[in-house]
Formats: C-alpha cells, structure tokens, sequence
C-alpha cells in the first residue's frame, strides 16, 4: 500500500479514537453533578444526593434516537468527572451495565454483578440472593452511579409484573446507608413505557436530547469537520450544502453525523485524496445504505425529498 495512504489511514483512526466536546457535554455534566450530594461547604462529594422527603437516591433517564451517541457522552463525562475516578484498588464509583436480553429482574441481577468483576455468578441463586449480592457489591466498591445502557430493552417485554419488579429492585439499590444513583440510557420508548409507573416520574430526572438541526447547529458541525480533518491531515470541503446532506443523511443524529464523516474520510484516505471532497461521502454512505445513485443524499438532487424515517432511502419523488 502507498505509504502515504497508510498514513492516512492511521490518521483516521486515530482521529476516530478522539472525542469532540460539544454544548451536549456541559448539559449531562450540568445534570451528573445535580445527582451529586454536597458538604457543608456547598462543594460536590462523591456520593449520591438524597431526596429531602423520602431520603432516597435520584436516578437520571438520557433519551436519544439510537446512533445518537447518548452512550458516548454518558461514558465520557463519567470517566472524565473528578469525582468518580477510583481511588483505591476495589474502588468503583461507577458501573456500566448493558441490558440483558432476554432481560427479567434476576437476569440484570447477574448482570449487575458480572459487569462490577463478580464473576463466578451462580444463576442458581434466588432472585432476592442475587440482588442482595448487589447492594453487598456496590457497597464494598463505594459504587455512587449505577449506569444502566439500552435501558429500554429491561421493559420491552411486555409483562407488566416484570416491569414492576424490575423498577422495584432498582428502586431498593436507590434506598438506604448504602443507595446508589441510577441512571437509565435508551430510546424514546425508555421514558414511554417507564414513565407508566409514577414512581419513575418522581424518582428520575428526564434528559432528552434533541436532535440535530443543519440550521442551528450548523457552524457546530462544521467545526467539527474541520477539526477531523485537520486532525487527519486532510483539506475540508466547505461545499455549500455538505452540513445538511450530512445531517439529513445521518438521520439528525449526532453520533452518526460523526461516524459518516469518518467513514467519508477514509475513503479519502484510501483514495490518496488531500481534499475531502462530497464524493468520499457518497461513497462511503452509498456503501453503508446500499443504496442506488439516484437514492444517494450525497448525488442526488433533490437529497432532501430521500426518505430515511424507515432506516432506508425511499426513491419517492427523487430526481438525480
């Protein structure tokens, strides 16, 4: 391979391996640090805030359309927050959990426990052992978030008894000496089919981050080309019309806004190319959606008119 691809190339990567702060950032951080207690002072400690009532925990639920990056920036700002980097060997100040499938109460339990480095789980322990195991956990580690990914999917099922019992044992980790904060990642349906319980609406903070806008965040996201491209080595294109094909054809969402430009400029790279041009997105989005010409966002004419509410390009009224 040429070697200046290849240098390209690792550049890509690189670039990909970087994270990008924006507005979004400040606005979870904003809502992390409201779940933290404070001391006399009025300063941040690293413990959850309780409820002047009921003296329980608050969790947080972060909405976003999926490939919106909302797991991205949870994670960033966790493991950048001053607070909750571990201080000892055993320390975990926060835990990351991804929703298990199928998922029923125990089933997270064992989750739960595997993700904090519990790893020699017996599944033939009752539930109530399982989640006592938890708060047992999560004490020993001084465990303050417990971050629950692709939440949706723990009340998708469709069994009413088992939504409640799930809510319930995330409500018992959020009581007591010992509680933790929870915070619930998904999809629009998250808030939807928890939010049925009134519990979930006094219990939890609702983030919901918007989506995209061409418009109103436009001198954003052209920032953000610039800068990966300059991180790449690579001249942006300042074409007329790039930002809103980019956002349309990323669904007006920010983590894949992101991950097209990468895609485009490694088509760049693979191409020797010193300038990213519209043809490295539509090659790169045309390979990704299999998608013909005329429904490619990138070539079309008419691009706004593609219909990609279905995950799909609709030809519907196109020209090319």
């Amino acid at each position: 391979m040429d070697p200046i691809v290849e240098r390209n190339l690792a550049a890509v990567d690189r670039a990909a391996g970087k994270y990008i702060s924006t507005a979004r950032d400040k606005e979870f951080r904003a809502r992390l640090d409201r779940l933290l207690a404070r001391d006399e002072d009025g300063e941040l400690i690293a413990a959850p805030r309780r409820d002047s009532g009921s003296g329980d925990a608050k969790g947080l639920a972060v909405i976003e359309a999926a490939g919106g990056g909302k797991s991205t920036l949870i994670e960033y700002a966790l493991k950048k927050h001053p607070l909750l980097r571990p201080q000892r060997d055993g320390h975990r100040p926060w835990i990351k959990v991804h929703a298990p499938s199928p998922a029923t109460t125990k089933s997270l339990g064992i989750q739960i426990l595997i993700e904090s480095g519990y790893r020699d789980v017996s599944r033939s322990k009752s539930e109530q052992e399982i989640w006592n195991m938890v708060r047992h956990r999560v004490r020993v580690l001084g465990t303050v978030f417990l971050w629950i990914d692709e939440a949706h999917d723990l009340f998708g099922g469709g069994n009413p008894h088992q939504v409640q019992m799930t809510l319930k044992a995330l409500k018992n980790l959020m009581q007591g000496e010992d509680a933790v904060s929870v915070i619930l990642s998904g999809i629009e349906t998250l808030w939807q089919l928890a939010s049925c319980d009134p519990q979930v609406t006094r219990r939890y903070y609702k983030f919901q981050l918007a989506p995209i806008s061409a418009i109103s965040d436009g001198r954003l996201l052209q920032k953000i080309v610039q800068t990966y491209c300059a991180q790449v080595g690579i001249e942006a294109l300042s074409e007329g019309d790039l930002i809103a094909r980019l956002v349309h054809a990323s669904r007006h969402r920010f983590g894949r806004f992101v991950e097209n430009l990468l895609a485009a400029l490694e088509s760049a790279a693979l191409a020797g190319a010193s300038r990213l041009d519209r043809q490295h997105f539509a090659e790169a989005w045309g390979l990704h959606e299999g998608c013909q010409m005329g429904e490619n966002v990138f070539l079309a004419d008419h691009w706004a008119r593609i219909d990609l509410s279905h995950g799909g390009p609709d030809q519907r009224g196109q020209g090319v």
